[in-house]
């Protein structure tokens, strides 16, 4: 008869040891497998809150299966590199403003031209009429649109108050324009403002080092991104609202079952509504926190100036046409508003 070449209890140790094998490398590709996602948004504020308690709900339907590995505070980069890593298959996700999103779609930086919206209904309605052309147009691209997730209306923030347009046109004014934002640098430069082009994450630095003395952002973005406490004025003129968004790679998404895509799509969706409540409710907080505990001073701008700043405005429409948008999208969502509007 053959010897052994393990004896009995040999094997059991042998099996039990690859079994266990086994059963680690399946958790390190669990470990793996899970979403990859980055954001520019900071730990702890109103939309990490989100994406975590989104993360744990998803862990919870999916027994663990779908989870999601955060990367905040723009430690993967800005949107730009975001987009390059997504890409490249390092990242699967990203939750970000219109400036990353038009990387993807460039027309839905139309969203954010300055004085388009005049409440947030508009933009709902706006967006909600578009929602399902959106959705086709970042799946060609490759990307699913997990939700919307708004920054807030957007105010001019200063070392010094600007209530006209000669007090913005200063030369001592340094407005900050994100330099990887073409409407920002194009709206800036029809209406005659100095800008300091930089990215997000050379903001703080660049108020600080003097470089940049005024920042157009959301109150709740100004506080969060710890920008306050080198500025002292508000302006008291929404120029644009900031909307930014989740998104996916379809690679990715394909790779989950049909159950989990029901489950990623409907838990995102009811955060990322959750979400926009959230941030527009604190950013009228954040208005009186910057008041009170922050010194700053709200300043009116001038009834006459912000006509003139609304026909800027509408000539950077225009000027826009062809280079990021198409003339039929333009005079869509202008139909769209006035049909809004005569109903409200």
């Amino acid at each position: 008869m053959m010897q052994q070449i393990f004896p009995r209890k040999g094997v059991l140790t042998l099996s039990l040891l690859l079994m266990l094998g086994v059963l680690c490398f399946a958790g390190q590709q669990a470990a793996a497998d899970a979403i990859k996602l980055a954001t520019l948004a900071p730990k702890g504020s109103s939309w990490m809150n989100s994406f975590t308690a989104m993360e744990k709900e998803l862990a919870a339907k999916t027994d663990g299966a779908l989870k999601i590995r955060f990367y905040p505070n723009g430690v993967q980069g800005d949107e730009l590199d975001v987009i390059r890593k997504m890409r490249a298959g390092l990242l699967h996700a990203g939750a970000m403003t219109a400036t990353g999103l038009g990387e993807i779609h460039k027309e839905v930086l139309i969203l954010q031209l300055p004085r388009m919206f005049k409440t947030y209904a508009e933009l709902d309605y706006v967006r909600d009429a578009l929602r399902a052309e959106l959705d086709l147009a970042f799946a060609a691209a490759g990307y699913i649109l997990l939700g919307w997730g708004d920054i807030g209306y957007y105010y001019m923030f200063s070392s010094q108050p600007i209530d006209t347009l000669t007090a913005l046109r200063a030369p001592s004014v340094k407005m900050w324009a994100r330099s990887s934002d073409r409407i920002g640098l194009e709206f800036t430069k029809t209406a005659g403002i100095v800008n300091v082009p930089k990215e997000v994450s050379q903001v703080l630095s660049a108020l600080y080092s003097g470089q940049v003395n005024a920042v157009t952002t959301s109150p709740y973005a100004c506080i969060a991104l710890q920008w306050y406490p080198k500025l002292k004025y508000m302006t008291a003129l929404p120029v644009n609202i900031g909307v930014g968004a989740t998104v996916i790679t379809k690679e990715k998404f394909d790779q989950l079952s049909p159950e989990q895509q029901q489950i990623l799509r409907e838990t995102s969706a009811k955060h990322h509504a959750e979400l926009i409540q959230k941030i527009r409710n604190d950013n009228a907080t954040a208005i009186e926190a910057l008041q009170k505990k922050a010194g700053i001073k709200i300043v009116e701008f001038d009834d006459a100036a912000r006509e003139e700043l609304d026909k800027i405005a509408e000539e950077t429409h225009n000027a826009l046409v062809d280079e990021i948008y198409s003339q039929t999208l333009l005079d869509k969502i202008n139909a769209l508003l006035r049909e809004y509007r005569a109903k409200n």
